[in-house]
């Protein structure tokens, strides 16, 4: 089993739809197991982030059921199976005193304290069965600084499955020039027409969500296209040791 882990509800279709569909094609089982999958508590005021993002996504107060849905139908598309692990995204954690610990948005700052003390144990607990059994696994490579992103690296990072762990470039954040990390090395899927297809189809699925990261779906695929050329396909990064 091959356990593509992703922080939030549409990044492992964004970042690596080529490739499980072509893993699943081949009778290879993948399970996609998503970290932050949860409402903000009831009683919990929403910080202006969250505010912000449930009024684009025009799904209401309580908006996860319905994404839950999306990625449920993505999987099935790309022929995987859909774990929600039940954390909540960065947008709806606060601190012992109440108070939001990135209301002024998760990208490009710094990870909380109280984030590493409480969210990360959590994530790893969440992990560990799962990816303890898995054949190879998948993470994000944090490209972008998201702090989900940051923290579900460092959980699966602190299981100690080097020898079977690989990491994807979060995408659309790989849009940009990043610096390759000096202990991985880059190895290249190429796609196929049909896999790049299927790659789009899964994103698609997203309908809450790619109005906001791409405008269009013309656009969205225009962008998906021009970068699985710029990078042969879809890159992935690994210990020098290891092959995809």
């Amino acid at each position: 089993m091959v356990v593509f882990v992703s922080p939030h509800l549409d990044d492992v279709a964004l970042s690596c739809g080529g490739l499980v569909h072509r893993l699943t094609k081949g009778g290879q089982p993948v399970t996609i197991a998503t970290i932050c999958t949860a409402d903000c508590p009831e009683d919990q005021p929403l910080s202006p982030i969250a505010q912000l993002l449930h009024q684009r996504w025009g799904l209401g107060e309580r908006p996860y059921a319905h994404r839950r849905a999306e990625d449920e139908r993505a999987c099935q598309l790309l022929g995987a199976r859909c774990v929600h692990l039940g954390l909540r995204d960065a947008i709806y954690r606060c601190d012992s005193d109440g108070t939001p610990l990135y209301g002024e948005g998760p990208i490009g700052g710094s990870v909380h304290p109280y984030d590493q003390q409480v969210f990360l144990p959590q994530a790893r607990a969440a992990l560990a069965e799962l990816l303890t059994a898995a054949d190879e696994v998948v993470c994000p490579l944090a490209i972008g600084g998201h702090v989900d992103h940051l923290l579900v690296r460092w959980a699966v990072e602190s299981l100690r499955l080097l020898s079977k762990l690989r990491y994807y470039e979060d995408y659309p954040y790989a849009e940009r020039d990043f610096a390759p990390p000096a202990d991985l090395v880059p190895e290249v899927v190429l796609l196929t027409e049909e896999e790049v297809g299927a790659r789009l189809r899964a994103i698609a699925c997203y309908a809450s969500q790619w109005p906001v990261l791409f405008d269009t779906l013309d656009a969205m695929e225009a962008r998906v296209r021009a970068y699985s050329q710029r990078v042969g396909g879809e890159r992935y990064w690994l210990n020098k040791n290891m092959h995809l």
